[in-house]
């Protein structure tokens, strides 16, 4: 009723008052003459108008859950280490955007965040048959999420979580001063051997290249720059 005084006046109160007393009249002689079709006087349609404006002025637009944890929260990190992360989340699943949190290995999404997929895939690469459970935008592994959720404390597998994950995976290759440093170069060959889409490993999974990481990193880091101002 606080919400509803405040948007009109106080004379208009006692007329619409008035109205919806009619409207409740009106319904209740149509609901004894057996459902009849209710009749209602200019006063009552306005009534319902106002009414129904000031609700939709009022109410709250529900928020989808999947939509928030697709959400990628740049803000939290410097421009560098979130190109940086960008760099590896294209490499390994062909896209830094949202939609790379939801990825498994070699086919198909997922959508519950609450733990790692913990799915299997098999697919041949360059003649070999590969089985993995990676998933998410930076390909986590079964074996990597049980090592870090405890450590790390992670209530789930949220594109948070995964960046939380991503990070100290470059924490524990010595390679974030260098990130931040702006080393490029040496951050992504020493974070290689984590990821097989990366430079300086012998996975052969058909990494990217230097350059092309490169070009990447840069374009990301430019983004990530310019929304910071």
């Amino acid at each position: 009723m606080h919400s509803f005084g405040k948007a009109i006046d106080s004379w208009q109160f006692g007329f619409i008052v008035d109205s919806l007393v009619e409207l409740m009249q009106n319904t209740r002689r149509q609901f004894i003459l057996r459902f009849q079709p209710i009749h209602l006087s200019t006063a009552s349609l306005i009534t319902l108008g106002i009414y129904f404006s000031i609700s939709q002025s009022t109410s709250v637009a529900p928020t989808s859950s999947s939509s928030l944890k697709g959400r990628v929260r740049t803000s939290d990190y410097s421009p560098r280490l979130s190109a940086f992360l960008a760099t590896i989340r294209w490499a390994e699943t062909g896209t830094s955007e949202p939609e790379s949190y939801h990825k498994l290995v070699f086919n198909g999404t997922f959508n519950n965040f609450s733990t790692h997929p913990l799915k299997k895939q098999c697919a041949p690469i360059n003649g070999k048959n590969v089985c993995s459970t990676a998933a998410g935008a930076y390909q986590m592994l079964d074996k990597s999420w049980y090592d870090l959720q405890p450590k790390l404390n992670l209530k789930d597998f949220s594109p948070a979580s995964q960046d939380k994950m991503a990070i100290e995976y470059i924490r524990r290759n010595n390679a974030l001063s260098d990130v931040e440093a702006g080393r490029f170069d040496t951050a992504i060959c020493k974070v290689g051997r984590v990821w097989a889409s990366l430079i300086c490993n012998s996975y052969n999974q058909n990494p990217k290249s230097l350059a092309q990481l490169r070009i990447y990193y840069q374009q990301q880091l430019q983004k990530f720059e310019i929304s910071r101002r």
